[in-house]
């Protein structure tokens, strides 16, 4: 039950979150029909965490999901095992086909709505892009890049090792010299770049749950929810790296939401919820 909400979830997101998702269970059935050790229920969830910044406790809480006791080990068929295999290539190789899908070029639109909305009232051309998907992350980079905003995007994540990162610390590094804005620490130091990056050059921020606490980002007043967070209090998270002191602008908030797909549904009315318990409040 757990892992069908994951493939609802990273479905959501895009279809290369999806396909990396997909290639994880791949290698864990390839596993089992060579009969090598192909690990536990426990170690696949943990491979889909670490591929991407997920919080599969929030996920369990917030769905409702029942810890059921664990069935007895079966025996492997290898008629089934290989008619699985042969279905998961297929929809990975699907999902890799996909160049862009209704919901990246959806962004766009949005996008231009937004940026004319804050031109409008005189805030800064400025977006703060959350996904829960690093494959989605660097999708939407690649998208972006090649449709109208060439130069202007920066990556930020749980790990910011990607070459761009590496670029934006070492000028940082070279620019702060002498000052105490260099702490020592390298990730601190990263994370400080990829900031100031975003606020003096770049126009969009696409960010992981890692933004999501930690970040002071006032001279920017648009989020863009583009994976909801399974934890409803993430939303009010995400906004407050915007909504906080110095923060000159009322911040705008644009949601995603695929209405045909069974896991954002659910995180949508558990959203509500929380908004109208907010509002009796």
């Amino acid at each position: 039950q757990l892992i069908e909400m994951i493939l609802f979830k990273t479905l959501a997101s895009s279809p290369q979150a999806l396909a990396a998702t997909l290639r994880t269970m791949r290698q864990r059935l390839v596993a089992l029909r060579d009969g090598l050790p192909a690990g536990s229920e426990e170690d696949l969830l943990d491979g889909f965490e670490a591929d991407d910044d997920l919080d599969l406790d929030a996920l369990i809480d917030q769905l409702d999901l029942e810890d059921d006791t664990q069935p007895l080990p079966q025996p492997v068929q290898g008629r089934l095992l290989a008619a699985e295999l042969a279905e998961l290539d297929s929809l990975i190789a699907r999902a890799e086909r996909i160049g862009s899908d209704s919901k990246s070029r959806a962004l766009l639109k949005a996008l231009e709505a937004a940026f004319d909305r804050l031109a409008a009232v005189g805030a800064q051309r400025k977006a703060l892009l959350f996904t829960e998907s690093r494959k989605t992350q660097a999708f939407l980079a690649s998208f972006l890049e090649a449709n109208g905003y060439a130069g202007k995007v920066v990556i930020f994540n749980g790990s910011n090792n990607h070459p761009a990162a590496k670029e934006a610390y070492e000028r940082y590094v070279r620019r702060h010299a002498g000052t105490d804005k260099l702490t020592g620490s390298r990730a601190i130091d990263v994370r400080s770049a990829l900031i100031e990056e975003f606020r003096d050059r770049a126009e969009i921020l696409i960010a992981t749950e890692a933004a999501a606490e930690g970040v002071n980002l006032q001279f920017c007043s648009l989020v863009v929810n583009y994976d909801l967070p399974w934890n409803p209090q993430r939303i009010e998270q995400r906004i407050g790296r915007c909504h906080r002191y110095g923060q000159e602008h009322d911040v705008v908030v644009v949601n995603f939401l695929s209405q045909g797909n069974l896991a954002d549904r659910r995180v949508q009315d558990l959203l509500q919820q929380k908004f109208s318990l907010f509002d009796g409040l």
